[in-house]
């Protein structure tokens, strides 16, 4: 942004919840599915979990590019609440549809 001005400390606890988030999710991830995959499917399901990743950093930073836009229509924290509620959208959606997960999951833990 041209006139956003912020504190060190605010990136660098920024950088700490992003790589504790990173941290948390990447390990469970990968363990589901290397549980729910076919054996022979394995490396190829591996591989859309990292593609899978990346396509969400890429969209995340197609995102940040529009930071401009909407500050100059609107204003910085309308923009992070849009990076707000889509999680909380999503988080509502997976809540919905666990129980269905869990059926299709057939009893693995």
């Amino acid at each position: 942004a041209k006139t956003a001005s912020v504190s060190m400390i605010w990136l660098v606890i920024a950088y700490f919840f992003h790589s504790a988030g990173e941290l948390c999710l990447s390990p469970v991830g990968l363990s589901y599915v290397s549980k729910l995959s076919p054996k022979k499917f394995l490396g190829l399901l591996f591989g859309c979990w990292f593609c899978a990743s990346a396509i969400a950093n890429f969209i995340g930073g197609f995102l940040g590019s529009y930071i401009d836009r909407i500050t100059e229509e609107h204003s910085m924290s309308y923009f992070f609440m849009i990076f707000a509620i889509v999680p909380g959208v999503t988080a509502l959606l997976l809540i919905i549809f666990n129980p269905l997960l869990k059926k299709m999951m057939h009893g693995i833990n």
